[in-house]
């Protein structure tokens, strides 16, 4: 998990200019067999859903007139960031008990400290080092736009907040009856909310909790979930948002909002259109309904343009490429098979250049996700690529726990139908030549109980590239076992995130109680320094090395909260083991922006 609070000091590319502001207007040895990855099926139908009914002004290029369809591609500038109640989704915000949890601790209360002093905000985000701490900025309007926010949150996720309030009342309930006696007795007082949902249990320290039977919990609350869910899209990046935490993406005249659950299919059909064209009209009647006006549709056909996509040139034969997008978003590919892991959205015309999500193959075989934070696991770039991945390979969650939602519920509560579930030492096939294991991940995550998380070890192509995100190697005797059972790789990707955020940061609102100020400090967020990062690297007896997922992109800081600083302690610990490694004769290299390499396939 990338620090927020890292200065802004220094960045390596000058950004684009931004959008004017928005104003308001209305296989291991000792693994277990692999499974076998299976091809994808389209995404489950969502419950209906109105028409969108904001829309805004934008340059128009492709044309879109109702009584002529028109052939156009969506431009590889346009954002589409999904919202839930205006507040951008990540992951936390699509199982509905963590979601509710976050609306209630985390934004209403931001929105109220905003309105009672707007000043206090403005002048804590007029210090860089403050950006990605709870202060807000009203994205695209005034004050008075926040209030119509917090308003219309109270009434519109009223069902929500009262899960909210629920999990709290039930947590305190049981921390003052619950003292180790039989708990049958205590059923009659969950609220009414959780009733059915939640088992009430000991662990065995005899210290009570609630445990949650997830899948009902998310087809408890699916349609109040799916009401605040909407698709902003912006016409281009915009590298002056603020950050998405702390501050919601309100309405304005740069957006056009499509009030379209996440699952819902037909964005299928508006992803595939970066790449394959569409019926622009077609297009706009399937997502805006035939009722839209005039002005939707031309605001619409703005976001298109009719010149194609180039064609994807695929991996050279006999050859293992390796493509890096932005932070941990690597993709693994060969002639018959494509791996990416970790996705995050990167877009064109941002003043950077790098790969885009429009720049991936026309299919992937997989997409791996390593572990629940906002970084890794992202909701906008997953919702794109969902027409054209066969399975999403994740860790296996912790069964019910608040802090540990489920990633394989996550992914089916947004459209996908093909999710393979692995645990720690399991293994599943993917394509021809392609086999990922999961292998245990530890630390990064404030000494909470999270099982879903796990650091990826990829065979493709006859290489072993083993992508420890930010793992940190806390206990030797872990990674020494670990790799007694899958013998040595070729290539290590590590993060040098060794500051990190406290863990409140992320996990706060899910917190029972006050944390303990200096506690939280000292629990955080944080991945390997050098030294872990070198004894890792020769422990795997790795030739190769490049460090990642530092959050230095330009085009992420509004979702990770960070910008490359070269005096920070990350970059300082990053040049040590760059140093080590290039002494020891290994190849070592620091990811930003744009990089790619081509390895020799091995055969068996």
């Amino acid at each position: 998990m990338t620090s927020p609070a890292r200065a802004t000091s220094v960045s390596p590319a000058a950004p684009a200019a931004p959008v004017a502001s928005a104003t308001r207007v209305t296989p291991a040895t000792s693994a277990a067999p692999a499974t076998r990855v299976g091809s994808a099926t389209s995404a489950a139908p969502a419950a209906s859903v109105s028409p969108a009914t904001r829309v805004g002004s934008a340059p128009r290029v492709a044309s879109a007139s109702r009584g002529r369809p028109a052939k156009g591609y969506l431009s590889p500038s346009v954002v589409p960031q999904p919202l839930l109640h205006r507040w951008y989704a990540w992951c936390h915000l699509v199982p509905p008990h963590t979601a509710a949890l976050n609306l209630r601790e985390r934004y209403l209360p931001q929105l109220r400290s905003y309105l009672r002093s707007p000043q206090v905000h403005a002048s804590a985000l007029s210090n860089p080092a403050r950006y990605g701490g709870p202060f807000l900025a009203p994205y695209g309007g005034v004050p008075g736009d926040v209030e119509e926010l917090l308003a219309a949150t109270e009434a519109a996720a009223a069902p929500l907040l009262r899960l909210a309030g629920d999990i709290k009342d039930a947590q305190r309930m049981l921390a003052e009856q619950a003292d180790g006696k039989p708990m049958e007795s205590l059923y009659a007082q969950v609220p009414e909310s959780l009733r059915g949902l939640v088992e009430l249990v000991y662990d065995t320290g005899n210290r009570p909790r609630l445990r949650f039977f997830e899948p009902l919990v998310h087809r408890a609350f699916a349609a109040e979930l799916a009401k605040g869910q909407e698709i902003s899209l912006a016409p281009r990046p915009d590298l002056a948002q603020p950050f998405t935490f702390g501050s919601p993406v309100l309405p304005g005249p740069h957006r056009l909002d499509l009030r379209i659950p996440f699952a819902d299919p037909r964005l299928d059909a508006l992803y595939a259109s970066r790449r394959t064209g569409a019926d622009v009209a077609g297009l706009a009647e399937l997502l805006l309904g035939d009722e839209a006006s005039d002005a939707a549709a031309a605001a619409f056909a703005g976001l298109f343009t009719e010149a194609a996509p180039a064609p994807y040139k695929e991996a050279p034969a006999g050859s293992v490429r390796m493509r890096y997008l932005n932070h941990a978003t690597v993709l693994l590919e060969t002639g018959s098979t494509a791996v990416l892991l970790d996705p995050l959205p990167g877009y064109a015309d941002d003043g950077h250049r790098h790969l885009t999500l429009a720049d991936l193959p026309e299919r992937l075989d997989a997409v791996v996700l390593s572990h629940l934070h906002c970084d890794h696991v992202s909701v906008e770039a997953l919702l794109q690529l969902r027409h054209r991945v066969g399975t999403v390979v994740v860790p296996r969650g912790g069964g019910g726990s608040l802090e540990d939602p489920s990633p394989k519920l996550l992914l089916q509560a947004l459209g996908f139908t093909s999710v393979v579930e692995l645990g720690e030492m399991e293994s599943a096939r993917i394509g021809e030549d392609a086999e990922v294991t999961m292998l245990p991940f530890l630390g990064e995550h404030g000494d909470l109980d999270i099982r879903s998380k796990a650091v990826p070890l990829v065979e493709i192509g006859g290489r072993r590239v083993l992508f420890a995100t930010d793992a940190v190697d806390i206990d030797p005797d872990l990674y020494r076992r670990v790799r007694e059972s899958t013998g040595d790789v070729d290539t290590v990707f590590i993060g040098l995130e060794c500051v990190g955020a406290p863990m409140s940061w992320l996990y706060g609102p899910l917190m029972e109680g006050t944390q303990d100020r200096a506690n939280d400090q000292a629990r955080r967020l944080k991945g390997c320094d050098a030294d872990m990062a070198e004894r890792l690297v020769k422990r795997f007896g790795a030739q190769e090395v490049f460090v990642y997922a530092l959050g230095l992109e330009p085009w992420l800081r509004h979702l990770t909260g960070s910008s490359y600083d070269p005096r920070s302690e990350q970059i300082r610990q990053t040049t040590l083991l760059l140093d080590r490694c290039r002494t020891r004769g290994v190849p070592a290299e620091l990811l930003y922006e744009h990089a790619e390499h081509l390895w020799p396939t091995r055969h068996p």
